[in-house]
Formats: C-alpha cells, structure tokens, sequence
C-alpha cells in the first residue's frame, strides 16, 4: 500500500511540494474530497503517469512512502518493480482504451482471461515467475551492497572534509570556514579528478597549516634613518677648521695654556666696564685691555664659531646614527624567514655606526683643542669616511612588508596545500571504495536489466490468445444493473481481440456523457478483478467515477464501487478521488456506520489549494492534502453540502485576523467565487424560494434586510463580482484585504434575514458566532 504522498519537486500544480506531516497514514481504503482546481485529478493523474512508465513522471522527483508485505520502503517514480500494481481510472483511461466515435462504433480493448491462454504460455510465465523469484532478492542484496559502499564513500568523504575544515577554518579562504561550504563534494571532485594535482600537497602539514591560519605581521615603521644634513662634507670642513690660521696677535702665555686662554677669555666677558679684577682685585689696565684683545680679535671669535657649530652637527650626526642602530628591527618582528637577511644587515649597520662614532669622536676632540688654542694648527689624515647608510636594513624592512602585503595570497596557498595532504590520504582507500561501489552497481543494472526483459515478455504473454466472450457478458449484465437498462450489450469483435459496443444488436451511437463513463467504468473494474490479472494485487486509483453522470445513477456506481473495491478484498488498496459532494457523503456515511469492518482500515481525506510563499517569492497556489474531521457529531452534520459549506468559510473567517498574510488572505479570497455563492444560494432558496434560480433577485431580496451602508456596500459589491458568473472571479472587483470583510458581510446579511436559523447553524457546526462577527460589532 502506499501510506503517504511525501514530496513532489515537479509535476504541473504540485512544484516543490510536501505533504507537510498533516495527512493520516494511508489505510487500504481512501477517500479524497476536493472540488476542481484541487490537484486531485493532477494526483491522479501523476499515479498512471508512474505506473505506465510516461514520458512526463520520469522528472517529477517524487518520494512516497509504501509498505510491502508489512516492510517500510520508499519509491520514486523509477521503481521499476512497484508501479506495474498501481490501475488509475480517470479520463486518460478511458481515452486510451474506450474508442467510443469510431467510425464503427464504440469498442474497447479487450480484457485478458487467463482461461484460455495456450500451455506454452502459462509454462513460460511461471517459468519467468521463478526466476524473478530469485532474481529479486539477488537484486535487493546488489542495491544493498550498493548502498553500503556508497554510504561508506561518503562518510569517508564527510569525515576527510570534517578534518580539512577543523584544520582551515580560520583561514583567509571563505570554502574552509564551514562544513556547509566545504563538504564531501569537494572531497570527491579532487578524487576523481587529476591526480597530478596533489603533487602540490603539502610535506609539512603543521607548518603550513600554522601559515594558512596565521594573521600578517603589523607593518615595522619605527625605523630611523640617519638624519644628517650634507653628512659627506662633515670630515672636510672638521679638517679645514683645524688647519685655520689667526690674524691675532698671540700673547705668549695663552698662546700654549688652552685651558688658561678658555679661563681668560670668558673673563673678558665678566670685566666688560669694571675697573679691578673680580679674582685678584688688582686694577685693569688699559693697556692691559688692549693687549687682551688683540689677542682675542674677530677672527678667532669667528673660528670659534665654526668650530662650536661643527661641534654641534658632529653631536647630532653621533645622536642620529646611534639612533638608527638601535631603531633596527629585533628578529621577531619580521617575518622569520627573513632573519637571516635581518642579522647580516644589522651587523652591517651597526660596524659602520661604530667606525662612523669614532670618527665623530675623533674630530670632536680635535675641534675642541683647535676651539680652546685656536692659534695652533693640526694636520689630520683620516682617509676615507664611510657615512652610516641604511639600505641593508630597509631593503630587509621592504621585503617584510611585500611578504605582509602577499600574506593571503601565501596563506592561501599553505591551506591548499593542507587540503591536498588530508585529500591525498585516502586516494588508495577512496579507489577501493569506488571499485566496490562500481562492480556492485554493475551487477544491479545487469539485474535489473533482466527483470525488465522478464516483465516485458510476461506482458506479452498474459495478453495472447485473449478470449473476450466470458468478460463480454460479464460487462453487459453490469452495465443493466448499473444503467437500470438493458439495451447496451458488449460483443467480442470478429477477430476477437476487442469489444464492439451494441444498442439492440446495432452499433451504439450518441451515448450520453453518463453512459460512457459508466462503461469506461465497468470496463476498468472488469480489468482489475480477481482471476483476471496475474500477479500482485493491485492498488486500485479512481478519479471522478460519477463526472457527468446524472443523479439517477450515481447511487447505482456509488453501490457497484463499494462492492467492487470495499466488499472485494482483491485489490490490496484503494484511493478513491471525487469532487462530487453527493458521492463523498455517501461513502463517508458508510465508511463512518462500517468502521473497523473495512478490511484494512480507512482514511478520509480533503484536497485543496492554498496559497503559499516559498522563501521571498509571491505566494501561489499549491495543493493541501488535510485529514477530514474525526469529530463525529461535526462530520454527521457536514454531510449536507449546505453545512460543509456553511462551516468551511466561517471557519476561514473566524481564524481570519488582521495580522493574517496576504497568502492567507487570498486562501479567504478563493471561497467567494465558489463557496460561498454555493452557500448563500442554498440559504437564499429557502429563505426566498420565489427566487429560486434567481440569485441576483434573491440577493437583491436579502439585501433589503440591511440597515448598515457599509455592510450592504461589500455585499453589493459582492454581488457585482459574483452574480453573473457561475464559476466567480477572484480577479474581479473585490480586494484580497477585504476578502474576510466582504464574507463576514454576507453572514451578517443572512443573520439580518433569519437569526435563530443563523444562530441554530453555529450551535450544530461548533462555530463561535460572537468570534464570527466580533471585528464587524467593534467596527459598527
């Protein structure tokens, strides 16, 4: 039996579909209620697309859920093994096997009887049976070996992603950071690819995974270059400062006592306008004066000087040098590759610092001897200088930074590695899995291939030699009870492989919509009964049995059903699918009286559409399949159209809030068309029977009962959208936010006309009459 319709991805009105868990798990017999534009007949029609191998289910991605011989399974439309069982009835049966405007007259395809079918035959097709008694659970235990080695595969292929991204995830490539992104696909695509790629993997997976998830080092910028302006002429001018002459004229005692001429030449500057020495207390000559300064002229003012403003850039140039040396990046803040380049720089930095130092030092002490006895003269021979220059260290500083400024490309780079060394582990474990995974495939489609060449030669077979005669007279004898006539009679063509349809022993012309379905009908019921079709039972699908028919015959098919598909145990199942409210009662008071008598328990079903959103998109349309009521007081009252219709919109009503979505809104907006028009025609020809068949007059009537505009404003409108089209039109007029106004509106118009009748439908249906109208009485 199949026991739930679990998804459909494509098939017409059922497009990403599920059943969302609210259906009852399918019994032996059910029933399925739904009006047109349900997806009922879509449903049907999907089972015989699946079950004569069409064209049109092989992409519908469906998963139903069966149970064979009490064992859970799951098929899709390519079990191959299940769908022969399933017979549908609906309207592409009886085209293809009821030839009713032949040009000699109506026939059908015959119906195989097994009793006189030749020997060799019946030989070969138990002969078939047997083998396929064994092939079948060969083919079970090769699907089985399959299915492990492929779930082997691919928890292998999981786990290794697992490890890739526990390893990356933190690094700079966004495919490693989740198991949602990098998964077991990843994993195989780099199996079954190129094996020369992971000549790339890595040979050290600690260090590279350490690279791949590291950050980039901070940028290094407190490195000092020398700051010493026209650095090249400090030994020149310090030479030529020491060889300067003075055109003073010396005093013998000062000319060699430096620290004597220093002492006396700041007193010079502490005597400026005193008469006696501040040291001896003797007088100050004017001679003496004069002497002094003779001694002290411009010239070696000017001297001293230079000499202190060398001294001062010598001061600086040692500050600066010193400076950059100690500025030197310490190894740990480059990248460690480049310490060696970092060591070799720094020493060779810091040995021209030092020599550069005591050059400085040199020179400052010979400017301050030359400062302090400037009428003496020294000739120095230092040779060539070499300035401090920092372009060992700032090349190393640039590489640094090219190796920040390539960080992720070189992380990135590290993870790839990474990824092809956990990948590249299970290249020989993948490849046996794979080999397994291949040779048991192989051996389900080299079984599968045979089954399907045994079910095609069985086919053949059970449809040689049909003899129509004993099924002839079976169809005539039905159709009469079924029609309450007996001028309709099947005969067996003259090359005995069809029927002929007769009226009074001539061809039938002109049979009626009714007619022809109920031979299609007989013909499907006689195809499908015990002794006629070898092989399992089979789950039995009818669509519409009474379209078209009149009410005359409907209790007649109603009856030849029950007995044929409820009665009968032949058929392991039955789904039963109608939009005729009449036929739906019938079987659900015989359902409901029969109870736990139905051999296999029952379900009773109703299909409709609903509108839904799927992820942003707008809402449309999609088929509901929900549970009937198991209240049975409610369910006994719902067996007249008029209280089924009258509790579906107010119900919808009711739960309809203002916060509902526009989708449930539109949900309300369908029942006006059909529904509701339905229901308030039922009320208005009791109410008004002088209007019956006169909606619009009958409408008209009940508005005059109405004492608030507003409410006789949406039921106008309502009858403008409505009154003149038999179907309704959901795009006409009124608005899917005003749709719960516009029907509450109407059953405010049949309170207004008949309240204890009103009142009285609420109390049998269960309906909260106050939650009714409880927007409508706070609004007026």
């Amino acid at each position: 039996m199949i026991t739930r319709f679990r998804k459909i991805d494509r098939y017409r009105a059922f497009e990403n579909w599920n059943d969302e868990g609210r259906p009852k798990v399918l019994a032996r017999v059910n029933l399925v209620y739904g009006t047109n534009g349900s997806g009922k007949s879509t449903l049907a029609n999907l089972l015989r697309a699946c079950s004569i191998d069409a064209e049109e289910a092989k992409r519908a991605g469906i998963e139903f859920d069966v149970s064979v011989d009490d064992v859970a399974t799951v098929v899709t439309e390519t079990s191959q093994n299940f769908w022969p069982r399933v017979r549908v009835f609906n309207s592409e049966y009886v085209r293809e096997n009821l030839k009713f405007d032949d040009a000699n007259g109506p026939r059908s395809d015959s119906l195989l009887t097994l009793g006189k079918a030749n020997v060799d035959a019946e030989r070969e097709l138990a002969e078939i049976d047997n083998r396929r008694a064994k092939l079948e659970p060969a083919a079970a235990a090769a699907r089985a070996g399959a299915k492990g080695a492929d779930k082997s595969l691919q928890q292998r292929m999981t786990e290794v992603a697992g490890f890739v991204v526990d390893d990356l995830r933190t690094s700079p490539v966004a495919t490693y950071r989740g198991t949602n992104a990098y998964t077991r696909a990843n994993v195989r695509a780099l199996l079954a690819g190129d094996r020369t790629v992971f000549d790339g993997a890595s040979t050290d997976i600690p260090a590279d995974r350490k690279l791949a998830t590291s950050d980039a080092l901070p940028p290094f910028t407190r490195f000092q270059r020398l700051q010493i302006p026209d650095a090249e002429s400090i030994q020149d001018v310090a030479v030529a400062l020491l060889a300067s002459d003075v055109t003073a004229r010396p005093l013998a005692r000062l000319t060699n006592d430096a620290a004597r001429a220093n002492w006396v030449q700041d007193g010079i500057a502490l005597h400026e306008g005193e008469g006696t020495c501040s040291f001896c207390d003797s007088p100050i000559t004017d001679e003496r004066r004069a002497e002094l300064a003779a001694h002290f002229d411009r010239s070696i003012v000017d001297l001293q000087a230079r000499i202190d403003r060398q001294l001062q850039l010598l001061t600086q140039a040692s500050t600066s040098s010193r400076a950059m040396a100690e500025s030197i990046p310490r190894d740990a803040e480059l990248y460690p590759d480049l310490a060696g380049a970092l060591r070799s720089a720094r020493t060779e930095v810091r040995d021209q610092v030092d020599r550069f130092e005591a050059l400085i030092v040199k020179l400052s002490s010979a400017l301050e001897t030359k400062r302090a006895n400037p009428f003496s003269s020294q000739v120095m021979e230092l040779g060539s200088v070499v300035i401090p220059t920092s372009d060992a260290v700032l090349a190393v500083i640039d590489a640094h930074e090219q190796r920040r400024s390539e960080h992720v490309a070189r992380a990135s780079e590290a993870a790839r590695r990474v990824e092809l060394a956990r990948v590249r582990a299970i290249v020989d474990e993948y490849d046996s899995n794979a080999d397994r995974l291949r040779e048991a495939n192989e051996q389900v489609v080299r079984i599968e291939a045979e089954l399907d060449q045994l079910s095609s030669r069985a086919i053949t077979l059970r449809h040689v030699n049909a003899d129509p005669i004993p099924q002839a007279a079976e169809l005539t004898s039905s159709a009469a009870r079924l029609l309450g006539r007996s001028d309709l009679a099947f005969a067996p063509s003259e090359d005995g492989k069809q029927y002929r349809i007769e009226r009074g022993g001539s061809p039938a012309t002109h049979l009626s919509e009714g007619e022809r379905t109920a031979i299609a009908l007989l013909h499907f019921l006689a195809s499908i009964r015990e002794g006629v079709v070898v092989g399992d039972a089979p789950i039995v699908v009818i669509d519409d049995p009474v379209s078209s028919m009149d009410d005359g015959i409907l209790f007649g098919v109603s009856s030849f059903l029950w007995s044929s598909l409820v009665e009968s145990t032949h058929a392991s199942q039955v789904i039963l699918f109608t939009h005729n409210f009449e036929l739906f009662r019938q079987w659900v008071v015989q359902l409901e009286s029969a109870g736990k008598y139905v051999s296999g328990g029952f379900t009773i079903h109703e299909i409709r559409m609903r509108h839904r959103s799927r992820g942003s998109g707008k809402p449309r349309r999609l088929p509901q399949l929900d549970p009937w009521t198991e209240n049975q007081q409610q369910s006994r009252r719902l067996r007249s159209l008029y209280h089924y219709l009258f509790a579906r919109v107010a119900q919808s009503v009711v739960a309809a809030t203002p916060e509902i979505s526009l989708a449930e809104r539109m949900d309300v907006l369908a029942l006006a068309p059909n529904a509701a028009r339905k229901m308030v025609e039922a009320f208005l020809s009791f109410r008004f029977p002088q209007h019956i068949g006169n909606f619009h007059g009958g409408m008209k009537a009940a508005i005059n009962k109405l004492d608030d505009p507003a409410i006789r404003t949406h039921v106008e409108r309502y009858l403008h959208a409505y009154s003149h089209n038999e179907e309704g039109n959901i795009s006409a007029i009124v608005d899917p936010t005003e749709a719960t106004v516009v029907l509450r509106s109407l059953f405010l118009m049949m309170r207004a006309n008949d309240a204890v009748h009103f009142s009285a439908m609420c109390a049998a249906l269960g309906i909260d009459e106050a939650a009714l109208f409880a927007l409508a009485d706070k609004a007026s």
